[in-house]
Formats: C-alpha cells, structure tokens, sequence
C-alpha cells in the first residue's frame, strides 16, 4: 500500500542505503607525497589501484537491510511484524555505524593511521535511513494504535 506515509519512508530509506552501498564513504590523503586511499562499504582502494576487502562487514550490514526492507514494505497487512522489521533495520544501521566508525577512527584500515580523514557524503545516508526507519516504525505502530482502538469501539 503505497499511499502509507510509512511505505513512503521505507522506500525513501531503502533508496538512501543502496546509494551509501555504491558511493565512497571515506577518502584519506597522505600529510606529504603520495595517493589518496578511497574507502568504499565493500572495498579500500589504495595504491596502484589494489583493493583490500577488510571491510566488506559494511557492505554487508548495509545488504542485509536491503532485503528486510523490502519484505517490510510488503508487509502493510501485518503491522507487528512490520515494526519488529523497522527496528530490525534501525539496530543493523546502528551496528554499521559503529562498525563504520572502528574501521575510519580505530585503525581497522591499515597503513591509514598517518593520513587525513574525509568523509564522502555518502556516509551520511545509513544515518539518515536510520532516521526515516524510525519514522516508519512510529507511524506503523500509530497505525496499529489506531486499529486497536477501534475495534475495542466495536
């Protein structure tokens, strides 16, 4: 059911995950000579064009949430497990986060500790979707509220 403003927010959310999938999330710059290391969800592309897949966990988060999404738009008729998929998707966002953050902060990139960080604006896309999550589960669960009320009427 499209018209939903939670199905809405879920499509927009799921739209804004596979667009943080594709785009660089991260850029390091050498502080003298060198190449820019650039750091995608599935791949480090650093010198000579050589990729590093540590952390392919990033993509992965983000590609588990995809298809959760999916079923959750899909499953309008059963609004309990629609909200339980939204918080589903919201705690693998958080996970990406944090996971986000021990790969660009602690070091779980290597030969990176020396350089600059930039972040690519693609990184704000998972904590943007986490937002729009959020707002789906609450109007989903508004919803239910509703449903509920009125059958107690009856």
């Amino acid at each position: 059911m499209i018209q939903r403003k939670q199905t809405l927010f879920l499509l927009a959310a799921l739209i804004l995950t596979i667009v943080g999938m594709c785009l660089p999330v991260a850029t390091f710059t050498p502080q003298g000579m060198g190449t820019n290391v650039e750091v995608y969800n599935l791949w480090v592309k650093g010198n000579q064009a050589s990729l590093d897949f540590s952390v392919a966990p990033l993509f992965v988060l983000l590609l588990l949430s995809c298809p959760l999404n999916i079923l959750a738009i899909f499953m309008y008729k059963n609004r309990i497990l629609q909200a339980r998929l939204c918080l589903t998707c919201m705690l693998l966002l958080l996970l990406y986060c944090v996971a986000y953050g021990y790969y660009c902060f602690m070091g779980g990139i290597d030969a990176v500790s020396t350089m600059n960080y930039h972040m690519g604006w693609a990184t704000c896309c998972p904590p943007i979707s986490f937002i729009l999550y959020a707002m789906a589960r609450q109007g989903v669960l508004a919803d239910e509220k509703l449903v509920r009320s009125m059958d107690r009427i009856r």
